[in-house]
């Protein structure tokens, strides 16, 4: 009988056992698809939003566009209406916390489709774009609020995404949206092809180490040894130059021998320099290291560095793609970093870059929304090539835009905003 009652025993210890672990398994992998689950709702309110700031600045373009480019940013508009309804879609929220945005969503892409099938605005559709350009700006804020309020309730060991009070409220907004921002107008110009500014002769390595030591300045330099090489369209040395409080890594040319970049192994300085002292500072040394004729275009400022882009000048134009950006150091403004490369593959002569049409006539081509004040020639990079334009600077609902008209055909390229943001001044 004791045997008997031994067996049942261990029969129902073992049952308990691989009931237990079975119950475990099951539990450690609903925390898996719950913590699955919760970075596809992230990502779906973070591409909606993303979406919805690049809506809001192409609505401002379209005001600010002749008629057929302004189609072209309403076209932009109308889907990525769409694309925040898809994203939308996706979060677990039924009622009034996702339905409003959807439903503005909806009835913005149904208002863009109108307007794409007129010919102008009327005032009427100015004011509703102005309008919808407030709403948008207004409700980023609120839903980027809504997100950091739900990835904390996660962060607690909550589940977010569920149709409460708090997140209904928190949800319970229309939204808006910023494009990728780039650090100055065409700061990406062409990085492919044949380099125009490097000369002929093929360096040796001790020259390398030479050219880095004199562009920094021989007598900041304790020592010089060799960093780590570079191959594709511009081969480079590497160099590592030992200063008194920082090291430099430095890539130079094997074909000429210029800087094609330098930076330092750690930032983080005191900033007792101001902007304009380090700007100052960079041109005099742009200067003496033979890159004449440069002119600043926009700053960022990361952890006491001061990062300045310069654009070369030929005349009075201005040569977006000749672009070069320096590095200071803001306790002493000092040069710690230099990138070069877009200068090393563009900068050459042009001829002569005459408009086909003047100043006023390029003007005409302006929105009379944009209250203009500053405009220059200058050139500008297209798809591995080229163009003459005028760029007219100018104020539309308090901000600031950048418009470029074709000198040749006095036709719009391009809209750019002027963004302030924490580390300095950039467009989008």
């Amino acid at each position: 009988m004791k045997k008997n009652f031994s067996v049942i025993l261990l029969s129902l210890a073992l049952a308990f056992a691989l009931a237990a672990g079975i119950s475990t398994a099951a539990i450690i992998q609903g925390e898996r698809y719950k913590a699955r689950l919760q970075e596809i709702y992230d990502g779906a309110i973070l591409a909606a939003l993303r979406q919805m700031e690049d809506m809001e600045l192409a609505i401002n373009k379209s005001i600010l566009s002749s008629d057929q480019a302004a189609h072209q940013y309403l076209s932009q508009v109308s889907s990525g209406a769409a694309q925040v309804q898809r994203s939308l879609s996706l979060l677990p929220l039924s009622h009034t916390a996702t339905q409003s945005a959807v439903k503005f969503a909806n009835q913005l892409s149904d208002y863009t489709l109108a307007l794409l099938r007129g010919e102008s605005y009327s005032e009427r559709d100015l004011e509703q774009l102005n309008a919808l350009i407030s709403a948008l700006e207004e409700s980023t804020a609120a839903l980027y609020a809504a997100r950091d309020a739900l990835s904390y309730q996660a962060a607690s060991g909550e589940t977010a995404f569920y149709p409460t009070e708090e997140n209904t409220q928190a949800y319970d907004s229309a939204v808006s949206y910023p494009t990728l921002i780039y650090d100055g107008p065409f700061s990406d110009a062409r990085e492919t092809g044949t380099p125009k500014a490097l000369g002929l002769r093929e360096i040796t390595r001790e020259e390398a180490h030479q050219a880095a030591m004199d562009f920094v300045g021989a007598d900041r330099v304790l020592s010089v040894s060799q960093g780590a090489d570079m191959g594709g369209v511009i081969p480079c040395y590497g160099v590592t130059l030992q200063l008194k409080d920082i090291t430099l890594e430095a890539a130079v040319t094997r074909q000429g021998g210029k800087i094609l970049w330098l930076a330092p192994d750690t930032a983080n300085f005191s900033q007792e320099k101001s902007v304009e002292e380090c700007r100052e500072a960079a041109l005099s040394f742009l200067s003496s290291r033979g890159y004449e004729n440069m002119q600043s275009t926009y700053f960022q400022v990361y952890q006491g560095v001061a990062v300045i882009s310069f654009a070369a000048t030929q005349g009075q134009t201005l040569l977006y793609p000749d672009l070069i950006k320096v590095q200071l150091r803001m306790d002493t403004a000092q040069v710690v970093g230099i990138e070069a490369k877009n200068y090393l593959m563009n900068h050459t002569a042009r001829g002569v870059l005459s408009p086909s049409i003047t100043l006023e006539e390029a003007q005409g081509a302006v929105s009379d929304r944009l209250t203009i004040e500053e405009s220059r020639l200058c050139l500008i990079p297209d798809d591995g090539s080229e163009k003459l334009c005028y760029e007219f600077k100018g104020i539309h609902n308090g901000h600031i835009y950048l418009v470029y008209i074709s000198a040749e055909t006095g036709k719009q390229e391009e809209i750019l905003k002027v963004v302030e943001t924490s580390t300095g001044l950039e467009t989008a």
